[in-house]
């Protein structure tokens, strides 16, 4: 085990860090780029790999891109006979409006982007339609209307072919006491978390059109012990909170996960479904497939285990 830790190690998140903590353990040998990105050169017994976190050089340039484009990975899923939500391209304001009209509430979210910009959940006016469509537009030209599909929004986490982890993920919720306004019961959530080191929710107008649509303003005292979600999606990166529930996954849904995996033709894979319930077989849609799923966010799953199973065998 190497126990000198490389330079740009403490600037590095835990994201990085988990991955070089189980290298140095094995023996291999790291060197840290930009600690931001994560950039790492691993090295063992003459094999060289060079990664971005959970992002490797064992993802294809072709995978890479059938991810990082939305409409692409519906169309590659879709081909593949794997069950998405329905959906089309935002163009005239007609045919928006009738796609709202046709499904009730949608999601509108750019083609290209990560962490949950952009992105607004559960649009049912055609004012509030026109408004997410020109939001997710600042992030992208082309924006991706999708139906709404209920449910538990379920990550599922494979890796060569085998599912490691589980979570469901969960909206940012706080909790009125009846004197602070849900602005500062925000704020302080936010620095609950990122002192510990999560995500804050921002205080954006994703943010406020979601407590007005629960009935709230941002300026408004909520009552003692009234939770309100103050986010429609439960990305991590706006918030959200995680729950392990990788005993209780039913085996159609890692299948499907598998299935949407092979499609892609990812080593590495963070594959989103919605759901009725993670123990349960169905019905479920694939809504997004992530070349670079963070391995810390499933702790203490055998994550960065098996991923330097699959970089380095011989040190398994």
């Amino acid at each position: 085990m190497t126990s000198e830790r490389p330079a740009g190690y403490e600037d590095c998140n835990e994201y990085t860090r988990i991955i070089v903590d189980e290298a140095m353990r094995r023996g291999i040998e790291v060197a840290i780029g930009d600690p931001e990105l994560g950039e790492l050169e691993l090295r063992h017994d003459g094999v060289v790999h060079r990664a971005f976190q959970s992002l490797s050089d064992l993802t294809s340039a072709i995978a890479f891109r059938r991810c990082d484009d939305k409409l692409l990975t519906r169309r590659v899923l879709a081909a593949a006979d794997l069950p998405v939500a329905p959906g089309q391209l935002a163009g005239e304001e007609a045919a928006d409006a009738s796609f709202l009209a046709d499904h009730g509430s949608v999601v509108v979210k750019p083609c290209q982007g990560e962490g949950g910009a952009g992105i607004t959940v559960g649009v049912t006016e055609v004012e509030g339609l026109r408004d997410a469509v020109a939001s997710a537009r600042r992030h992208c030209a082309r924006v991706l209307l999708e139906a709404v599909v209920p449910g538990d929004d379920l990550r599922v986490l494979v890796i060569d072919d085998e599912v490691v982890a589980a979570s469901v993920r969960r909206p940012p919720v706080v909790t009125g006491d009846g004197t602070r306004t849900v602005r500062s019961l925000v704020e302080a959530r936010n620095e609950e978390r990122t002192a510990d080191g999560g995500f804050a929710t921002p205080l954006d107008d994703i943010t406020e059109a979601s407590i007005r649509a629960a009935g709230h303003e941002l300026d408004d005292v909520l009552p003692d012990g009234e939770e309100l979600a103050v986010r429609r999606t439960a990305n991590l990166h706006t918030g959200g909170t995680i729950h392990d529930v990788t005993e209780q996954l039913h085996p159609a849904l890692a299948e499907l996960a598998r299935a949407a995996t092979t499609a892609i033709g990812l080593p590495v894979t963070g594959v989103d479904l919605m759901v009725v319930d993670p123990a349960d077989a169905g019905p479920a849609v694939v809504i997004e497939v992530n070349e670079q799923p963070g391995l810390a966010n499933h702790e203490p799953r055998p994550t960065a285990q098996r991923y330097l199973d699959l970089l380095f065998p011989a040190t398994a």
